[in-house]
């Protein structure tokens, strides 16, 4: 095959275009963790915000997203080599040796470089390999391997949402004040975490019951009840405060299911890679209150406040750019 030919298969095999949806995964877990565990939320301080660590932190979360592509694919490549004999190893484009090399190098990589950033940073990055590695393994055996594929991506968001940790070890008579801080931070850094684990667990369990001839209705509205559980998660800190902040962040993400379960539920590789792309729009639930809790007036305005745009276009950049790539080779 042609260099662009191998080239293209080793993108799909990567899962290039889901890749701006892991930066946008690491930058609100790295944002909401800054407005939570510091105890205040200002947009104009980029001065607190460490850019060099923050890209590092995403390029680290992209090895260990592409690590568990590539072991992914090799653990599968007798299963591929007659259900998806296209694919990059069954066609005999690459060695299988290649891509487990590959994976263990980016794997190491992606937690070399979290320990660098901080020690709770790297502590994160090897949970997720070892969650990964338990997905790897059960993926095609057991229906519950949704949950530490959910897990993963979970994990991106704590891996930025750490940076800001306050050690338990810095605890004592004279701070513990700062005990409701650390409460509050812990409880809303879960609470979005489990929004991104249901819509990752929603999205494997509907592409498997969808595509099936006659599904079981059960399991269907189990599905259909993850991916809209979001929605509850992930606006849920401000939506006593800033209702109508919460609810702007939760319109794209509403709209866009709709679409995912009318205009793209059929063919199934459609719908999934649909549902695919709508992971940043998980994150703008989150990202569009953080950013607007704020009152502008005609003398503060946004300008005013320089993180405003980064926090809300990272997420809508990322689902147009993964839309826009997936044109390019296949998200699945």
């Amino acid at each position: 095959m042609s260099q662009p030919g191998k080239a293209r298969a080793l993108l799909a095999t990567l899962r290039i275009a889901n890749a701006p949806s892991v930066v946008s995964n690491v930058f609100l877990g790295y944002m909401v963790g800054w407005a939570f565990w510091v105890g205040g939320w200002n947009p104009r301080d980029t001065e607190v915000i460490s850019w060099t660590d923050l890209v590092s932190l995403c390029v680290a979360g992209l090895f260990l997203y592409f690590a568990g592509n590539l072991a992914n694919d090799w653990f599968d490549r007798k299963w591929d080599a007659k259900l998806r004999p296209e694919r990059a190893l069954p066609s005999g484009l690459f060695h299988p040796g290649l891509y487990l090399a590959s994976a263990v190098l980016l794997a190491v990589a992606g937690v070399a470089l979290a320990f660098r950033v901080r020690l709770a940073c790297g502590f994160c990055a090897v949970v997720i390999v070892f969650l990964i590695v338990i997905y790897t393994w059960f993926h095609k055996r057991a229906t519950w391997s949704v949950i530490p594929m959910g897990l993963c991506r979970a994990g991106l968001y704590m891996l930025g949402f750490v940076f800001w940790w306050i050690g338990w070890q810095e605890l004592d008579a004279s701070n513990i004040k700062a005990l409701p801080t650390i409460a509050t931070a812990l409880t809303i850094g879960i609470c979005i975490s489990s929004g991104l684990l249901s819509y990752i667990a929603g999205l494997s369990l509907s592409a498997r019951y969808e595509g099936m001839g006659d599904p079981p209705q059960g399991p269907r509205v189990v599905s259909l009840a993850l991916l809209i559980y979001p929605v509850i998660a992930m606006p849920c800190f401000w939506m006593s405060l800033w209702p109508l902040a919460g609810v702007i962040g939760v319109i794209p993400f509403v709209v866009w299911i709709w679409l995912c379960r009318t205009r793209y539920l059929r063919p199934i590789p459609r719908y999934v890679s649909a549902l695919l792309a709508g992971i940043p729009l998980v994150d703008f639930m989150a990202a569009a209150p953080l950013a607007l809790v704020f009152e502008f007036t005609p003398k503060q305005g946004v300008a005013d406040f320089p993180l405003f745009w980064p926090v809300i276009l990272v997420p809508l950049v990322a689902f147009v750019l993964g839309r826009t790539l997936q044109k390019l080779a296949p998200a699945t």
